[in-house]
Order: C-alpha cells, then sequence, then structure tokens
C-alpha cells in the first residue's frame, strides 16, 4: 500500500506472496481496504496459487496442458498405491505415506525422478526412486500436477525459457514475500528468479518461528538471505505486540 500510495508504483509491478491460503486472505483483507480496487492490478496470493495461474498460462512450453488437473493429497496417495501395484510391492510392507513424503521432499529440493536416481543411498532410497519415476509418468498420462509440482514446474518453466522469465522479471519491480522462515529450496529459488532483474525484493521473517520443517520449510533460507542479497538493509522488529512480557522473557533466556 506504501509503495502504490506513497511511492506511486503501479500495483500491476508488484508480487506479494505468502505461504497459507488464510494469511493470503488476510493479505487481501487488509489491502482491500487500504487500495481499494487498485487490488485487482496486484499478483498477490500463495506461492502455489501463483505458480498454478503461470503454468496454466505458460506451462505450455515445457509440455503442460493449460487445462491441467492440480491433485490433492488423496489423489497423490492412490497414485502412490497404483505404483506400487505396477510393481508387485505390498502396500502394507511400503507405507504409500512414507513414499510420498520422501518423493515431497525430493521435489521441494527441485530434484527430479531422473535426480533423484543418482542420488540413492539405501534400498528405501532405492524403492523411492522406482515409485516416483512411476508415480510421475501417471501424473503426465492424467494430465495432472500435483502441488510440489506447481512450483518445481514453474522453476524449470523459467530456467528453460528464459525469455519467459525475462517478461515476469521485467514486470515485477517489487516482490514481497512474508512467512520467509517458511519457504522450501524451490521457492526460493523461484523467488531469486524473479527477483533477478531489479534486486527490489522485501521479505519477512523470523528465523525463531519456523513451524513448517515438516513441509521440507528451509531455515537456511533466511540465515543465507543477507549473504546472497549484501546490499539489502536489515530491520529489526523488536518489539513484541503479541506476546506478554513473561513469554517474552522466556523467550530469550
Amino acid at each position: 500500500a506504501y509503495l502504490i500510495k506513497v511511492c506511486g508504483i503501479n500495483p500491476h509491478r508488484i508480487m506479494a506472496v505468502t505461504f497459507t491460503n488464510k494469511a493470503a486472505r488476510e493479505m487481501q483483507e487488509r489491502l482491500e481496504q487500504l487500495l481499494g480496487q487498485q487490488i485487482e492490478a496486484l499478483t498477490l496470493g500463495t506461492f502455489h496459487a501463483i505458480c498454478s495461474r503461470t503454468l496454466r498460462r505458460e506451462g505450455k512450453a515445457i509440455g503442460i496442458n493449460s487445462r491441467f488437473v492440480i491433485y490433492d493429497e488423496e489423489d497423490q496417495l492412490n497414485l502412490i498405491k497404483q505404483s506400487l501395484q505396477e510393481i508387485n510391492l505390498d502396500p502394507k510392507q511400503y507405507a504409500p505415506r512414507a513414499l510420498h513424503s520422501a518423493i515431497s521432499a525430493a521435489k521441494s529440493r527441485l530434484s527430479n525422478s531422473q535426480d533423484y536416481a543418482h542420488q540413492v543411498h539405501s534400498y528405501f532410497e532405492e524403492i523411492v526412486s522406482r515409485i516416483y519415476h512411476l508415480y510421475q509418468q501417471l501424473l503426465t498420462q492424467s494430465e495432472a500436477l500435483d502441488f510440489d509440482d506447481l512450483l518445481m514446474k514453474a522453476v524449470q518453466l523459467f530456467k528453460e525459457h528464459p525469455e519467459i522469465l525475462s517478461r515476469y522479471q521485467s514486470r515485477y519491480v517489487h516482490i514481497l514475500v512474508d512467512e520467509f522462515q517458511d519457504t522450501n529450496i524451490a521457492q526460493y529459488v523461484l523467488v531469486k528468479q524473479l527477483a533477478g532483474k531489479y534486486h527490489n525484493i522485501c521479505v519477512v521473517g523470523d528465523p525463531d518461528q519456523s513451524i513448517y520443517s515438516w513441509r521440507f520449510a528451509d531455515l537456511r533460507n533466511i540465515l543465507s538471505f543477507e549473504k546472497d542479497y549484501p546490499e539489502a538493509k536489515v530491520v529489526f522488529l523488536e518489539q513484541n505486540y503479541r506476546s506478554t512480557k513473561t513469554i517474552l522473557q522466556v523467550a530469550s533466556d
């Protein structure tokens, strides 16, 4: 709102990203009160929602149908079970959720099935590699993406088609990311790609509040931010308006 109202930045040139649907809705509600109809020109939402919109527009360049389906967790687990059946492995012996978690972790590191196959160091990883390959084939046959694909494919799109990346870099003069401590490697790389032209990137986060390590959030992203952006200005928000004095004292000990 400050960039638009005070600095005169066109809202079309701003991307504001956060981690959860709830946080994105709260951002939108607050900005509507501050900006009114101007909010319609903003790119605002979760990483996954913004990547989904981008892939529907540009995904054809990497073989993605613009009408792709997004598979939820239940759909994904069914594909894992189908993959197990295809190579005659018992789902009771090889838990689909554990296999899915391993595949999701690989995708969050931008490791596709071919990359993963070269990094196998155990019997379990060998099974994951075989399932990952089949699982991805089944997704492709169904013209579907899972949630992790939305991020990984967007990064792939921008990496393989610099002319498309250039258009998006030129559009987004300012990129703002909330809850930065909860980003994973794929999200961090995506932000770096998009901010590659102007370097006008503002992130808000607290390494002590990272709660999504189970979803492969990588704390190194926020800890290495100053190294990746040496010109960045760091502002410490040291006053806490949420917690009582007793809680703050305990947290500081």
